[in-house]
């Protein structure tokens, strides 16, 4: 089950947050100014957020990177009180369709199939299958988690839209921008130079989850910037210094490509479906 289990958390963790004629693409939003606003914030020092007249608002944009399909060798590296292993794994993405992963070592071990609607998880080694509504999880976690968040997470892209009601400040260093929905407050950092994010760091105000993703590193494939190591640490317990658990996603290989992928997923017979596990 720990194959299953490494999927399962890297699949909740992200919820917590054309290949030819566009290169780079740039999402551009009116957002709210507050220059009052100190250099380091964090996301439980501003209560609300009011974008009013008095207030002065800039254009912001936010580089990201586009694709319509794109093949990804990865290896996702976890530790927490239950697990302490690295695997490695082939992502495939259709933009806005699908997110296909495979964990094998020697053989297959498990297989992800993540709709727009719905994850399918196959663990071979229990031969079990697994599925669950992305309105299903929403539910379990008290948190809208979409595949949109999911894919953003995986290349770099800002995992929730910036509206004009988000709070943007600029620093010397970086600049910055501050969400809120709902009870989840999250502050997102982007470089100077090319507003490319590079960290997130998201605070659930009921429940004292502590969520950090860190963009650690950029590499460019095929003329497009795009992560190669991912840091995420994920607390419940209101200690950020003591993370619960710590994933590392170490991209090695990118080929994007202007024609679909291949995304083979079937349950085979015998396997027994039951709902995705609760963790």
């Amino acid at each position: 089950m720990k194959f299953l289990n490494l999927l399962i958390i890297t699949i909740f963790v992200a919820g917590f947050t054309s290949c030819k004629s566009h290169k780079l693409k740039k999402n551009e939003v009116v957002i709210t100014a507050n220059p009052g606003i100190p250099e380091e914030i964090k996301p439980s020092q501003i209560d609300t957020i009011k974008a009013i007249e008095a207030i002065p608002k800039v254009h912001f944009e936010t580089l990201e990177t586009n694709f319509e399909s794109i093949k990804i060798k990865s290896k996702i590296s976890i530790k927490s009180e239950k697990l302490n292993q690295s695997i490695p794994a082939n992502i495939h993405i259709k933009k806005d369709s699908t997110i296909w992963i495979s964990v094998a070592i020697g053989l297959e071990a498990a297989r992800a199939s993540i709709t727009k609607d719905s994850i399918f998880l196959l663990d071979r080694l229990n031969r079990k299958a697994y599925m669950a509504s992305f309105k299903e999880l929403s539910k379990q976690f008290n948190f809208e988690i979409t595949y949109q968040m999911l894919q953003s997470f995986l290349v770099g892209n800002l995992p929730i839209s910036i509206n004009s009601e988000d709070l943007f400040t600029k620093n010397p260093n970086f600049n910055q921008v501050f969400q809120k929905r709902n009870t989840v407050e999250v502050l997102n950092k982007f470089d100077l130079e090319l507003n490319r994010i590079f960290e997130i760091e998201a605070n659930d105000t009921n429940s004292d989850v502590n969520l950090k993703i860190a963009y650690k590193s950029y590499t460019k494939a095929d003329e497009k910037l795009i992560p190669k190591l991912i840091l995420v640490l994920l607390n419940t317990d209101n200690n950020p210094s003591s993370p619960n658990v710590s994933i590392e996603i170490e991209h090695s290989k990118f080929d994007f490509l202007d024609r679909d992928v291949r995304f083979p997923f079937n349950i085979p017979k015998g396997y027994s479906i039951e709902p995705l596990p609760k963790f």
